[in-house]
């Protein structure tokens, strides 16, 4: 039986990690990364290749264009080569639009699709099962997860160790054994999994610009590129006015969602702390001291 993990770089799946390398032989466990499109921190790339030579092996993988079709063959009759890499500019400009909280298909054709098909060519005479590091507590559409699952598009068990933690938990095991932590979370970010997320909050879009303006530069060539923009509308304030694409509605291009994210009250005062020097550590779990 093999026991593959996804694993993002982010701390819940280093935590489901470890919980399975403490179960199982090492020998059958299989961690699995997906780069989701080129979207993700050298930090975080670095940390992944730091994890894989100390800890164990992880397995990197690269969505390609075919990825975003079920179709064998489909990708070609839309003018694209299906075996050419899936950067996330790419999949806006496929998708007319970048994912969203309502709509994240990022997930499912950066990172599901490329773990299936990676699957279906090394496992398929093997059985096995797969776990995630979801939990509870993360947001309202996982809060009635159960802890085993069967996935039908795998066509495998699923478990999901984690539901009942806290992330305070995730942490303390990996410090409990020793391992390094994504060093994007001692500089204050929550969500370290892409560079930026689609469901960035103010703190970690403020971070973004401060500490790695160069993320914040992608998203706009990103814009440009595929005419559309990364962020739901989010800024309040901002009339309905005609898009490039056409229409009269809503939106906020990135730059002026880092503005909004400088500052609080609904967007009408200033935050000093972002115009302060930056901190060499800012954690929000306790991992400064």
């Amino acid at each position: 039986m093999k026991h593959v993990v996804g694993f993002s770089g982010g701390i819940d799946s280093q935590a489901c990690a470890r919980w399975v390398l403490d179960r199982y032989p090492k020998e059958d466990v299989i961690l699995v990364n997906s780069d989701a499109g080129g979207n993700e921190h050298p930090l975080t790339t670095g940390f992944v290749d730091e994890y894989s030579a100390n800890i164990h092996p992880v397995v990197k993988i690269q969505a390609i264009i075919a990825d975003m079709w079920k179709t064998e063959g489909f990708a070609e009759t839309k003018g694209y080569v299906g075996t050419d890499r899936l950067t996330f500019d790419v999949m806006g400009k496929i998708k007319g639009r970048f994912p969203s909280r309502t709509a994240q298909f990022c997930t499912e054709k950066l990172k599901i699709f490329p773990m299936l098909r990676w699957v279906e060519e090394n496992l398929s005479e093997e059985e096995f099962i797969r776990y995630s590091g979801v939990r509870h507590d993360e947001s309202a559409k996982r809060k009635h997860i159960p802890e085993h699952e069967w996935d039908a598009l795998f066509d495998c068990p699923v478990r999901n160790p984690l539901i009942e933690w806290k992330k305070s938990e995730c942490f303390a095991l990996a410090k409990t054994n020793g391992e390094p932590i994504n060093p994007l979370y001692s500089l204050g970010f929550s969500r370290v999994g892409c560079a930026p997320c689609v469901n960035s909050g103010k703190d970690d879009i403020t971070h973004w610009a401060q500490r790695s303006p160069d993320m914040i530069d992608k998203v706009r060539v990103w814009e440009e590129s595929v005419n559309r923009t990364f962020f739901a509308p989010c800024v309040p304030g901002i009339k309905p006015r005609l898009s490039p694409w056409g229409k009269v509605e809503i939106f906020n291009w990135v730059d002026e969602v880092v503005e909004w994210a400088k500052t609080d009250r609904g967007g009408y005062q200033f935050k000093i702390i972002s115009e302060l020097p930056v901190a060499s550590c800012e954690s929000k779990y306790g991992l400064c001291e």
